[in-house]
C-alpha cells in the first residue's frame, strides 16, 4: 500500500528546513537543489509540494508570520498599557533579540523580491499583512479611548505611525537610524499629545 504523504505538513517541513539557507545565502544565491539536500528530499520531489523557488520563500514567510502573529497577540491581550501593546505590536521593528533579527532578515528578503519580480499572490499577502497590523492599531487605540485614556482623534494616527515603523523597519541599516529609540520615542512623543490625563495603567 503507498505511503500517505501529508501534503500540508510536507509543504511546511521542506519550508523549516529551507529557512536557515535562506537565511544565510539570500534568496538569489539560494538554489532548489539545496534546498532539497537539506529537507532530504529529491530535487524532483520538491515540485510537488511548491511551484517555484519563489513559493518555498512565500513558505518561509507564511510560517514566520504565524509565529510572530500569536506572540504579539498574546503580549497585546496580556497588557493593560497602551504604550506596552503598542510597543508590542511593532516588536518586528525594534526587537534586538536573535528571534526579531532573524524576523527582520526574512521580512526584508520578501519585500526585496517583491519589489523585484511582483506576483499576484505575493502582493496580496503584503497587502493583507498591512490592512491585519493596522486593524489591530486601531482596536488598541479605540479601546484607549473607550475607556477615556486617548482623546477621539488617536484614530488619525493610525496609518502614519504604521508606515513610520515600516520606514525603520526597511530602511535603519541603510541611513544608520537606531531602530529602537527612534520608534519608542516616537510613540511616547505621540502618546502625550493623544492622552487624557497623565497614567494609562
Amino acid at each position: 500500500m503507498p505511503k500517505v504523504v501529508d501534503k500540508p505538513k510536507k509543504r511546511d517541513d521542506i519550508a523549516q528546513s529551507a529557512t536557515a539557507l535562506f537565511l544565510e545565502k539570500g534568496y538569489s544565491n539560494l538554489t532548489i537543489s539545496e534546498i532539497a539536500k537539506n529537507a532530504g528530499v529529491a530535487k524532483g520531489s520538491i515540485y510537488k509540494y511548491f511551484e517555484s523557488k519563489e513559493d518555498i520563500v512565500f513558505g518561509i514567510i507564511e510560517q514566520a508570520q504565524e509565529s510572530y502573529d500569536k506572540e504579539i497577540l498574546y503580549s497585546i491581550q496580556n497588557t493593560n498599557k497602551i504604550e506596552d501593546k503598542i510597543l508590542a505590536l511593532f516588536d518586528l521593528c525594534i526587537s534586538n533579540c536573535d528571534e526579531g533579527i532573524k524576523r527582520r532578515k526574512i521580512y526584508k528578503e520578501f519585500i526585496s523580491i517583491c519589489l523585484d519580480d511582483p506576483s499576484e499572490k505575493m502582493v496580496d499577502f503584503l497587502y493583507n499583512i498591512k490592512e491585519k497590523y493596522t486593524n489591530w492599531l486601531k482596536d488598541i487605540l479605540r479601546e484607549g479611548i473607550l475607556s477615556g485614556k486617548l482623546k477621539p482623534q488617536s484614530l488619525e494616527f493610525a496609518n502614519g505611525l504604521f508606515v513610520i515603523g515600516e520606514g525603520v523597519l526597511l530602511f535603519s541599516p541603510l541611513v544608520n537610524y537606531n531602530d529602537e529609540n527612534l520608534l519608542q520615542l516616537h510613540i511616547k512623543s505621540l502618546l502625550k499629545l493623544i492622552k487624557i490625563g497623565e497614567n494609562d495603567e
